[in-house]
């Protein structure tokens, strides 16, 4: 599973990484998973379908990694990361020169964590830099960390309340739902420099089904690429509660770690990672 944060307002770092893969690293890149709402569409779902992207339900899922034994990448931060999703303040003196910045994603996703035991797969975090700089939105919604202990509250205006409306409309329809805008005020991306990062695999249980298990992490992204036998963890049928908050925590400090030891060689040194 390669899960990549943030979702940003268009995923349009995604639909690259896709791109690339489908034609390059077919073996790597194997089933995105997207909401059943992009899959109505009907441009965008022929776009999806031609970079082998489906829905996201379980049982589709299932049948892809288990049955057709392929990869998965999908962006789990999904419709909430739509709405934390907003672009970088500039120095009014200087253009170039960026102001510090808090990136807030949804990465706390239990459900993943528990798909993850189930089917044995090896999880591989990914963190895109400037991906929340391609586009902004008139109502992005703040949110707090769950560790956060500064209770004050901002007063809310008519876009707050906008905003929230718009979210709340965006998980009754599955799908975003939001005012955006790029440059010149028209939906065209800005260019700001994007910068991917992958971690360490995050290995759900200790026990691997392959028994060659010799070979080092990166041989075994390595064998993935090349489209040889894929590395699995030991498959959990009913992982329980514990497991899977286990694994769910093991997964954010991975996204935490993943961003601080990269940040400033992105060029982003001064930035932030709130997770929630």
């Amino acid at each position: 599973i390669i899960a990549m944060h943030p979702h940003a307002i268009i995923p349009l770092h995604g639909f690259l990484w896709g791109a690339i893969c489908d034609q390059l690293l077919p073996h790597m890149y194997g089933y995105g998973g997207t909401t059943e709402f992009a899959m109505r569409l009907p441009v965008l779902r022929h776009i999806l379908q031609y970079l082998s992207v489906g829905s996201a339900n379980k049982e589709r899922i299932l049948m892809e990694m288990q049955t057709n034994g392929q990869n998965l990448f999908i962006l789990p931060g999904g419709v909430a990361e739509i709405f934390l999703s907003h672009r970088r303040q500039q120095q009014s003196d200087n253009n170039t020169t960026l102001l510090p910045n808090t990136q807030t994603i949804k990465a706390r996703r239990y459900g993943l964590m528990k798909l993850a035991l189930e089917t044995g797969a090896i999880i591989y975090p990914a963190f895109v830099f400037g991906a929340t700089d391609l586009l902004d939105q008139l109502t992005p919604v703040e949110k707090r960390s769950r560790d956060d202990n500064d209770h004050s509250r901002k007063t809310t205006t008519m876009l707050d309340f906008l905003g929230n409306m718009m979210q709340f409309m965006s998980r009754k329809i599955k799908g975003g739902l939001t005012v955006f805008y790029g440059r010149y005020y028209l939906p065209i991306p800005y260019t700001p420099q994007l910068s991917m990062v992958l971690g360490n695999p995050i290995h759900p249980v200790v026990e691997i089904e392959d028994k060659d298990n010799a070979a080092s992490s990166s041989t075994a992204m390595k064998d993935n690429v090349r489209g040889e036998k894929k590395r699995t963890c030991r498959r959990v049928e009913n992982p329980t509660t514990e497991q899977v908050e286990e694994l769910t925590e093991r997964y954010v400090d991975a996204l935490q770690c993943l961003f601080e030891q990269y940040k400033e060689e992105a060029g982003f040194p001064n930035d932030s990672l709130q997770i929630i």
